[in-house]
């Protein structure tokens, strides 16, 4: 499978630091742009990933829990023989062991928030494809003109239910939180022409699902245009975004 991909971070027009931080295979992106294509080859244990790391917001030093998270990752990944079953368990356990980590410096540095960070994304080992989430980034697919959301929020409306009250976020990596990574075998849902969008909430808070459809079907440099629109909408956040095209 080859992946063409166009990735992009900006610090959006209000926040005076970048709290998010993107890894594609491993490269580290915080206020840049990258593009690339990558060949997987689907016969061996070889991996390739897409993720999203969205420091919390407002809780201290939210990019070092981003960057931290997403190192780990890569290290992991790259020492590990990998195999399914192994490596949906040892992610999971990864994951809390982060958590648990940041949690402690938390406490030992008497915070008042403690730091945190949501992780979502895409791995691909060898012919299996695993969607990986935990937090309120998302990811999604866009095929024939329409697109999905991937990923679940683990967030719930206020009391009244209503649709524009604040999102409460109910899991992520460190924060306070447990940790709880979901990883889910996406193989059977993933086709060539597929278009994989990972992203932070910097992007869904400013831009609508409908918007995002278009772009993703018209634009040949989607990244770019959807983090213009999101800037152009207010741009209250960091804004993460990564467009991965797939094709055999």
């Amino acid at each position: 499978m080859k992946l063409d991909i166009q990735a992009v971070n900006d610090i959006g027009c209000s926040r005076t630091n970048n709290e998010d931080m993107m890894s594609v295979g491993g490269i580290l992106l915080r206020d840049s742009s990258l593009e690339i294509t990558v060949e997987i080859n689907k016969d061996s244990d070889s991996y390739f990933y897409i993720l999203v790391s969205d420091g919390m917001g407002g809780h201290e030093k939210g990019e070092v829990a981003s960057e931290y998270l997403l190192k780990c990752i890569a290290s992991y990944l790259s020492d590990q023989s990998l195999s399914t079953s192994e490596t949906e368990d040892g992610l999971r356990s990864l994951v809390k062991e982060v958590s648990d980590t940041l949690n402690a410096k938390g406490i030992k540095e008497n915070q008042e928030r403690i730091l945190g960070c949501t992780l979502t994304g895409v791995i691909w080992i060898g012919k299996a494809v695993y969607l990986v989430n935990a937090g309120d980034s998302r990811t999604y697919r866009h095929r024939n003109g329409i697109l999905k959301q991937l990923s679940t929020d683990d967030t719930e409306r206020g009391i009244t239910g209503d649709e524009n009250a604040s999102r409460m976020l109910l899991n992520a990596v460190g924060g306070g939180s447990h940790g709880r990574l979901t990883v889910e075998d996406i193989s059977e849902r993933i086709m060539e022409g597929d278009r994989i969008l990972v992203c932070s909430d910097g992007l869904t808070d400013m831009v609508d699902d409908e918007t995002i459809e278009k772009i993703l079907g018209n634009e040949t440099r989607a990244a770019d245009r959807l983090v213009e629109t999101a800037n152009r909408n207010g741009g209250a956040d960091n804004i993460s975004v990564i467009v991965a095209k797939t094709a055999e």
